[in-house]
């Protein structure tokens, strides 16, 4: 049993700028914090054994419950949940999740002919171990551009997002 508190909000503005175009200005911002209640373990070895000795206290969130960005509905440019500070990411480059997140997207839709659409767009933000952790300084950002399509079974998109701080190891597009 795994006891927690957890919020996650989010807020959009759409504004259609002035001209002839109906160019759409779209934006994002969401933040989640979570925190989970200490509680009492008995240790264990590096295979997860039970051995002897003290409880051990542990207060972090389930891997299902913690914050994960990177992909095309966060921070478009960087592959699925692979934003976050060392801490979050393991050094084979194994996502971990945290118990803060900050995303905040900026995309201007620009209609192009009939149902067919372009978009420009940067996207930033960044996953913390704990809410404590959080540092502005740490965000994580990326541009680019994409092709939309109103098809008659719903909106198509296709992005090209490109990272603005690649690090060591990560690839300059996803």
């Amino acid at each position: 049993e795994v006891g927690f508190l957890k919020t996650y909000l989010q807020g959009y503005y759409f504004k259609r700028l002035p001209g002839p175009r109906a160019v759409i200005l779209a934006t994002r911002a969401s933040i989640g914090l979570a925190d989970g209640f200490e509680r009492e373990s008995p240790p264990t070895d590096d295979d997860g054994n039970p051995i002897e000795g003290d409880p051990v206290t542990i207060e972090d969130l389930p891997a299902s419950e913690r914050f994960f960005a990177g992909g095309d509905t966060t921070i478009r440019g960087y592959a699925l949940d692979t934003v976050g500070t060392p801490k979050t990411i393991s050094p084979s480059g194994f996502p971990r999740g945290g118990n803060a997140v900050l995303i905040m997207n900026v995309e201007l839709r620009i209609p192009v002919f009939g149902d067919f659409g372009a978009a420009v767009f940067s996207d930033g933000g960044n996953v913390w171990e704990r809410v404590t952790d959080f540092d502005a300084s740490q965000l994580r950002g990326s541009v680019g551009f994409g092709v939309r399509y109103r098809s008659p079974i719903g909106p198509v998109r296709l992005d090209l997002g490109f990272k603005l701080d690649r690090r060591i190891g990560e690839s300059r597009h996803v």
